[in-house]
């Protein structure tokens, strides 16, 4: 039995678009029906294919930018043994060096907060509020421990610090990291 055949409306624009890549695939039909089939999968999975393409591009950018996807609980036990064995100067030095690379690296003060807020799944708050000459940090997770949270706390600081913000005062205490930053003075 023949399988039955509709038509769909779409603009122009990119139906003149999707026929070009379909050109280049194969055929027009092939293409639009993989494309309705995905769409259709991704809805059954209660996601959008914009959802899909968008957490595509986040592991791409943090692929990019060098995250590298490990178990929690292993991340969790190293960072613990590194801060005893190494001790807390080494290490804090180590992240507060490692946040101002990413921080050069995004060169972008609103593209470096999305990152942190979709990177870190364990965060439960995270913003950056620049106020005129300065900025308040506020970071939240009731999963970090006392020690990595000094650690993120300096690689933080690290980061605002290449985006030209200096440390004015902290309270970091298990769990919350509450930076206020200056705007450094250019000479």
């Amino acid at each position: 039995m023949k399988e039955r055949r509709k038509m769909l409306a779409a603009r122009g624009n990119l139906a003149d678009r999707i026929s070009e890549i379909a050109a280049r695939r194969g055929t027009l039909y092939d293409f639009v029906n993989d494309v309705l089939e995905q769409a259709v999968r991704a809805e059954s999975l209660g996601l959008s294919l914009k959802d899909v393409l968008d957490n595509v591009l986040l592991i791409n950018a943090a692929r990019d930018a060098g995250f590298t996807v490990i178990p929690e609980r292993i991340v969790r036990e190293l960072i613990e043994d590194a801060y005893e064995k190494l001790g807390k100067r080494k290490m804090t030095e180590i992240w507060y060096e490692t946040g101002k690379w990413y921080g050069n690296y995004y060169e972008d003060l609103a593209r470096f907060e999305n990152s942190i807020r979709s990177f870190f799944w364990d965060i439960s708050e995270f913003g950056i509020d620049v106020q005129g000459e300065g900025a308040v940090l506020t970071c939240l997770s009731s999963k970090f421990s006392e020690a990595y949270t000094e650690l993120f706390s300096k690689f933080l600081e690290g980061a605002l610090n290449a985006f030209g913000y200096n440390l004015n005062e902290s309270e970091v205490s298990k769990g919350i990291i509450s930076l206020k930053l200056v705007k450094s003075k250019v000479e």
